[in-house]
């Protein structure tokens, strides 16, 4: 009869199921509802401090309240009643006295911003310093930088406050309106009795696990136990990207000299993955490979090709610059160390000597390259020149740094280039202090559109991107006189020219003529619509050999230590793309030797962007090297507060969310905790009745105890 009865209900409830379909989500997810495309200011620290965001380990909860103006928060900071807040900003508000405003209120849980792309952008938005970098490279020994004359005049600093609650940036134009709509039914029109209303609120999630400062968080994630181990952070760095013009041969002598040609790898902001650096660095990385391009058609053209030049070019691309010069202050110590451009191998494989600072004949850096410090109202373009003469009275450079500037000069007239040179003491943020700072024998000039101050407003922001570079893509189409595009293949032009007459042994500057720069804007606009645009572009898939890549735009952060970023790798392959010697190698056979230091061996998709090739194998001397400062690994003791290194690490942390959800008035929360209460004692109430009159409402049925015991003994 009991299995009969259990099948029946068994069987009804099937039938209800079947009849009645309902959803798994709980009342808990039916309260909320999530916010897409939120994006989180992250927790980041060095060797003293810890700046960034952060929610609490459960999230913060905060009433919406939107700030458009100045009485909006005077509003909140004088008048509202329902605190917690989170406030929605618009970027022309997103500034350091309003921020610094809702921290030291009280009333404030969280800040989100609302980035509109349709809408008008501010006039300034740099969430940098105004000195950046300002204790590290030579700025830490000269402090030739301050507040009254600083590099970036509208730098906020707001990424180097510990800020104590989590920001968030929306751009995606669903939420915004999501947003706005439930402030404004909810909200907007119930100022004065907030309390006594049911208001739109945010749940914002984004708790970063590491604390302090990055000495004492490594300490923590290295103290392992075997029950137990909690990864708190990792240091900032990824790879460098270096290349040779000519083939460093096995048996080179150890005095032979390179002209450095270098540009930094990385930008940044503060939200994670956001990071688009048009300005800086994508110019500079734009004009490097269409420079080392431009050299390598010149260099594989000619008779001595073998390396019998007395000069080389070492083509750099520096990472992780923007956080106290990570990858150029690698690079100095691997020289000081003798393990440039890698660790001598310990086998009997015969390869090149390593390169010391003493090997550079001359550092040449590209920096933010536009035409906005454009000031002659022509059609020329103007540019600037930061030189740094050696402090030794060495004439060959200085004869070295006066025939480049006087070179620069006359083949930038040919193609509407000016050059200014800045002749002020103090050196601009470049990776070419931290080796004037090992080395102050180096004849260094920084190229860049800028003279006493940067004219990039959005510098190291979420701006920095092709609208302020006045890119726009033109997919083959014919390019303007005044375009970025042709500025950087104009660039480019020069500079490659100006190489090749310092590198050449023989005297004859025009001979083979560097081609004209117009064949090569088109490729210019091609990598700058892959940095700008989307990583999902001809170029890039040619050098990945893919068929299609992530088409989201590139993010130029850093990241950390064991994370590959994808664009590093990516323009390591496409530097190898536009340098490559193309050698009769199947794909199965186009890989590394064990015996070859010199060259590497890489299957490319196409060198032409409309070609249909299935494919071809080249050799070249690109690479990477570590980019993670000496300061984490490298040195026993090391001293945090010296500001010798890097010190930067960034937080680990968990999934971010942000949830929105509508919040009972404060009378409906205090009914509900009332009621709650109230239950609470009636329970124990009514168990205690239960428990004390058990034997009247149970009687005194002993049940049969089921367990015996060894031995027969009933329990």
């Amino acid at each position: 009869m009991a299995s009969f009865m259990v099948i029946c209900i068994v069987y009804l409830c099937v039938i209800l199921r079947l009849s009645f379909p309902a959803s798994a989500e709980s009342i808990k997810d039916k309260m909320y509802e999530s916010v897409e495309g939120a994006v989180a200011c992250f927790r980041r620290l060095n060797g003293t401090h810890q700046f960034g965001c952060s929610s609490h380990r459960s999230g913060n909860v905060g009433v919406i309240h939107v700030i458009d103006s100045q009485r909006d928060l005077d509003w909140l900071l004088n008048k509202a009643t329902a605190d917690p807040y989170i406030t929605v900003i618009q970027p022309e508000m997103f500034t350091r006295d309003v921020l610094l405003a809702l921290k030291v209120s009280d009333k404030v849980n969280g800040v989100v911003l609302i980035n509109n792309r349709s809408a008008e952008r501010p006039e300034y938005f740099s969430h940098d310093d105004k000195c950046p970098n300002r204790y590290s490279g030579l700025a830490r020994i000269e402090q030739t930088c301050n507040n009254s004359q600083p590099w970036n005049p509208h730098g906020t600093g707001l990424m180097f406050i510990d800020w104590g609650f989590p920001i968030f940036h929306i751009e995606d134009g669903d939420s915004i309106s999501k947003l706005y709509q439930c402030y404004q039914k909810h909200n907007a029109y119930h100022r004065d009795e907030q309390r006594d209303q049911s208001l739109c609120a945010l749940e914002m999630n984004s708790f970063m696990i590491a604390a302090v400062d990055s000495k004492t968080c490594m300490r923590r994630s290295a103290a392992t136990t075997i029950l137990n181990y909690v990864h708190y952070c990792d240091p900032l760095g990824g790879d460098n990207i270096w290349s040779t013009l000519y083939p460093r041969l096995k048996a080179e002598k150890m005095n032979r000299t390179v002209v450095v040609v270098a540009a930094r790898l990385d930008g940044t902001s503060m939200f994670d993955g956001l990071v688009p650096g048009a300005m800086s660095p994508v110019s500079g990385i734009v004009t490097l490979l269409m420079t080392a391009k431009i050299l390598a058609s010149i260099a594989q053209n000619l008779s001595d090709i073998d390396g019998h030049q007395d000069n080389n070019v070492l083509f750099l691309l520096l990472n992780g610059e923007s956080y106290d010069y990570i990858g150029s202050s690698r690079v100095v110590w691997d020289m000081e160390h003798g393990v440039f451009p890698m660790k001598p191998s310990s086998s009997e494989v015969q390869e090149p000597p390593p390169l010391f600072l003493q090997n550079i004949a001359m550092f040449i850096e590209l920096g933010q390259i536009s035409a906005l410090g454009n000031m002659s109202g022509s059609n020329t373009t103007t540019l600037y020149f930061h030189q740094h003469f050696p402090t030794s009275n060495n004439v060959l450079n200085r004869y070295q740094m006066e025939t480049f500037i006087s070179h620069m000069k006359k083949y930038g007239s040919e193609v509407g280039l000016e050059f200014n040179l800045i002749n002020e003491k103090r050196f601009p943020p470049a990776s070419l202090q931290n080796f004037l700072a090992a080395s102050s024998d180096i004849p260094g000039v920084l190229l860049a559109d800028h003279g006493s101050q940067y004219v990039n407003r959005y510098y190291h922001s979420i701006m920095d991107d092709g609208q302020e570079l006045n890119y726009k893509y033109q997919n083959g189409s014919e390019l303007s006189t005044n375009s970025v595009q042709k500025l950087i293949a104009n660039l480019s032009y020069t500079l490659a020219q100006t190489i090749y007459c310092l590198i050449n042994s023989t005297g004859r500057c025009d001979e083979p003529k560097v081609p004209e720069p117009d064949a090569d804007a088109q490729l210019v606009d091609e990598l700058l619509h892959c940095y700008l645009d989307t990583m999902d572009c001809p170029v890039f898939r040619a050098a990945a050999n893919k068929p299609s890549l992530d088409s989201k735009r590139a993010s130029l952060y850093v990241g950390v230590n064991g994370w590959s970023n994808p664009i590093a790798r990516l323009t390591g392959l496409t530097l190898a793309l536009l340098i490559n010697q193309t050698v009769n190698r199947t794909k199965e056979k186009c890989h590394d030797d064990d015996s070859d230091r010199v060259f590497k061996y890489i299957w490319m998709g196409s060198s032409s962007i409309d070609s249909d090739s299935s494919g071809f194998c080249i050799k070249t001397t690109m690479n990477f090297s570590l980019a993670v400062s000496p300061a984490f690994y490298d040195i026993p003791d090391y001293d945090w507060a010296s500001g010798r290194y890097s010190t930067w690490t960034e937080s680990v942390w968990r999934e971010m969310t942000v949830r929105m959800f509508l919040k009972p008035s404060r009378s409906h929360e205090n009914l509900t905790f009332s009621l709650g209460v109230v239950v609470l004692s009636l329970s124990f109430l009514i168990v205690y009745f239960a428990n004390s009159r058990s034997h009247i409402l149970f009687g005194n049925t002993i049940l049969e105890c089921s367990i015996v015991f060894p031995g027969g003994q009933p329990c």
